[in-house]
């Protein structure tokens, strides 16, 4: 597993790619406590969008982590559906409104269309 630390002005973030397991785990971890003390207000986010598996401990981790007040993202298309579905992160795009729809919104607001 590669993980990347992103810190900015209001969040810090942790990009996991690869897989969450054994050893890994343990340097997530290592990782997030010495985060934890540098925080100082800023949100919490875990990218799992290259998250590709996850065993046991490293899903038990991001239960922890989440509990502690971090969230889950992940970009679509993410790597493993099954995965983020099982960790509670929605992984279906919002429905696209249809131009149609957006067309028939204009005219009513315009006063075309009674």
């Amino acid at each position: 597993m590669q993980m990347y630390l992103n810190d900015s002005f209001k969040a810090f973030e942790f990009v996991l790619q690869g897989q969450l397991t054994g050893e890994h785990v343990k340097s997530l971890e290592q990782a997030w406590v010495t985060a934890t003390s540098i925080l100082n207000g800023k949100d919490l986010f875990i990218d799992l969008s290259s998250l590709t598996a996850a065993d046991a401990e490293g899903i038990e981790l991001l239960y922890r982590i989440v509990a502690s007040g971090a969230r889950l993202k992940a970009a679509l298309p993410p790597q493993s559906e099954e995965l983020l579905r099982s960790l509670g992160v929605p992984v279906a795009a919002p429905p696209r409104r249809s131009g149609r729809s957006w067309v028939l919104s204009l005219r009513r607001m315009l006063g075309s269309v009674a």
